[in-house]
């Protein structure tokens, strides 16, 4: 068998193994992520569930026991169309298939950007999302994110479908641009931080060649499609519904060790990714210091570390949330020296990782840049806030180019395999 028959056996292998692996892991109430089970995160969203069927949508949108830092589109869709919400495993069961589409809709999404490679090979590059923890325990628990998840792709979809053809109908662009408007804000409308990709496609629309006449028109969409959620912030009076809000100190205090932290998150999902580069290793390490602006970069991460290491106490550092470079230094050192060596090597060893990746690509230091400085203002901050969010963005509307082939692929699902293992050892071992 020759090294090209194999990698595609390999690849046929691992991609029934992680379906078989994601039905298996529902069967089983997999729990990879520490936030599921029927005591989880799952209780307080059957109980907002509850409250929608039972009461009408202006008494559950003001209700003040409202247990979700995400708005409640999930909630009002389900209300309305899902017949299997009134029991909590068909409920469950009726989510499970809904997040199914992420991983189709990614295979969509990669076949779009890279049409000429062969299906078995986007197929297993899109079976990596089963691999995601935060994506398997939002399947199994109905929770939210999913759905983000999935108006982006569709977003995705519809900006590339719209750089097909210059020559066409007017009514062919209006309904092209409505749609995209429509897809891409309803991503707010599950997730607030997805409040990038409407920017993302508002700018992508206004810089293009597009008629004046279509740039007005797809401007006049995002305010009609904003206007729900500035209801929503007047019945919270805030940007997320109140009792988060209160819990979180939402924008009220402001977290600058997150910003260390996120980069760590970020750099876990993109390293393996430096060998989708098209170049060497060393190579890439080279021309990330050849180049003068780096070097300006570097030395601001190196003025950050410092103003932590002045200002910041780790001795008052909460156990919660902080992704897995935190609970590595907690399981490794119990001197809070060492976890705080530790902890800033590794900030520092990430903005490299982030910095080779996108060096010179400022379009995706803009995107970089908002989810970098986002999580400062929201506490605690976890890692499923980045996955599988990152690897996403990185095959869709990320700029920086990949290059996709068997062998690296292989690659990064061996490599997140490793980490969807060791985040279930986690929860079963060390935190029950």
């Amino acid at each position: 068998m020759n090294q090209f028959s194999l990698n595609k056996f390999i690849s046929g292998t691992l991609i029934i193994l992680v379906i078989l692996s994601f039905f298996f892991g529902f069967y089983l109430d997999e729990s990879s992520f520490g936030a599921g089970g029927y005591n989880g995160d799952f209780e307080h969203v059957y109980t907002n569930l509850e409250f929608f069927l039972k009461h009408d949508l202006a008494t559950s949108l003001a209700n003040p026991q409202y247990h979700d830092s995400r708005p409640p589109t999930s909630y009002i869709l389900h209300e309305a169309l899902n017949p299997f919400v009134e029991d909590k495993i068909n409920f469950r069961r009726s989510v499970f298939f809904i997040s199914l589409l992420v991983p189709i809709l990614f295979y969509f999404c990669l076949k779009q950007k890279f049409n000429n490679k062969e299906n078995l090979l986007l197929i297993l590059l899109s079976s990596v999302v089963f691999l995601s923890p935060y994506f398997r325990t939002s399947a199994f628990w109905a929770l939210q994110e999913n759905y983000g998840l999935i108006f982006l792709l569709l977003t995705f979809l519809s900006i590339r479908f719209l750089n097909e053809d210059n020559n066409q109908f007017a009514y062919i662009k209006y309904i092209k641009l409505f749609t995209i408007t429509f897809l891409s804000s309803a991503c707010i409308y599950f997730d607030q931080k997805l409040i990038i990709i409407p920017t993302i496609c508002f700018f992508e629309i206004i810089s293009s060649k597009q008629l004046i006449k279509f740039k007005i028109f797809s401007t006049f969409c995002y305010f009609i499609f904003s206007l729900p959620y500035i209801y929503l912030i007047t019945i919270w009076g805030s940007l997320i519904p109140s009792s988060p809000a209160s819990s979180r100190n939402f924008f009220e205090v402001f977290y600058f060790d997150h910003l260390g932290y996120a980069s760590t998150m970020i750099a876990f999902y993109l390293f393996p990714l430096l060998l989708f580069k098209g170049e060497k290793i060393i190579l890439l390490i080279k021309n990330l210091f050849r180049d003068k602006k780096n070097h300006l970069l570097i030395i601001l991460f190196f003025l950050y570390l410092i103003f932590l290491l002045i200002l910041f106490d780790s001795n008052e550092e909460s156990l919660l949330g902080g992704g897995f470079i935190h609970k590595i230094s907690i399981l490794m050192f119990k001197n809070h020296i060492y976890q705080s060596a530790f902890i800033y090597f590794s900030f520092f060893v990430s903005w490299l990782i982030i910095l080779i990746y996108f060096n010179k690509n400022f379009k995706d230091y803009f995107i970089l840049g908002y989810l970098l400085f986002l999580p400062i203002s929201i506490w605690p901050l976890f890692q499923e806030y980045f996955d599988p969010l990152i690897l996403i963005f990185a095959f869709t509307f990320f700029s920086s180019k990949v290059y996709i082939n068997y062998k690296n692929s292989i690659i990064l699902f061996v490599y997140l395999s490793f980490f969807l293992v060791s985040s279930n050892v986690y929860y079963l071992v060390w935190v029950n």
